[in-house]
């Protein structure tokens, strides 16, 4: 995980503009890692299109290799799993790396799905496309459901440990964890009603906390 970028913060603990996210031409990155993230991206445009045609679940490896001119081998070196195509996010370091500062007496879960919001809009075009299309197919299988959940402690453990990085002093470990598995928690609801998990859905959610989540219909 790469140091904290973000610079000085706006209301709410909003970062400043990020620095941009890694392409497969940044320069930031050395010759071995483009091309790592250059076929990681091929490969994922590649199954997603065949995903869209033929579903998830009834697409190989296989195919997915045969579609991209690579070998199954090659497939494997850079995706353990046909699952890890979805399941795996290369930007969520970008978004840790990005965090700026959490005002710990403030609604948490509401201040980190802002910066979501916010670090999502600074995303190419062809990344936010790639990463709404993700969240859509996270939802489409049942195989995919199943490997999300196993990757959701994880993912609270790498966010819990860079909340601490960007609270100052004393953190309550229990009440963190609740905040944080609260808010993953609302994230993967909100997918599984087809809602496209873009800027505007999270600054909805964001605005859902800091209202005490309200169940009633009323405006």
């Amino acid at each position: 995980m790469t140091p904290n970028n973000a610079g000085p913060t706006t209301q709410r603990g909003r970062p400043d503009p990020p620095k941009a996210a890694m392409t497969p031409d940044d320069d930031r990155l050395g010759l071995r890692e483009r091309k790592k993230l250059k076929t990681r991206v091929t490969l994922r445009t590649v199954a997603y299109e065949l995903f869209a045609d033929k579903g998830f679940d009834n697409t190989t490896v296989a195919e997915i290799a045969a579609a991209a001119e690579v070998s199954q081998a090659t497939f494997f070196r850079y995706f353990s799993t046909k699952e890890a195509l979805v399941v795996e996010d290369d930007y969520d370091a970008v978004f840790l790396s990005n965090m700026g500062p959490i005002d710990p007496g403030g609604n948490v879960a509401a201040q980190i799905l802002r910066m979501g919001s916010l670090l999502f809009g600074y995303l190419d075009d062809e990344t936010r496309a790639t990463e709404l299309e993700r969240a859509r197919l996270l939802q489409s299988s049942a195989s995919l459901r199943a490997a999300q959940a196993r990757a959701f402690e994880r993912t609270a453990d790498e966010l819990i440990a860079a909340l601490k990085a960007h609270i100052e002093g004393p953190v309550d470990d229990v009440a963190l964890r609740v905040v944080v598995g609260a808010m993953i928690g609302a994230v993967n609801q909100v997918s599984r009603t087809g809602a496209a998990m873009g800027p505007e859905t999270l600054l909805m959610l964001a605005e859902m906390f800091e209202r005490g989540l309200p169940v009633s219909g009323e405006s």
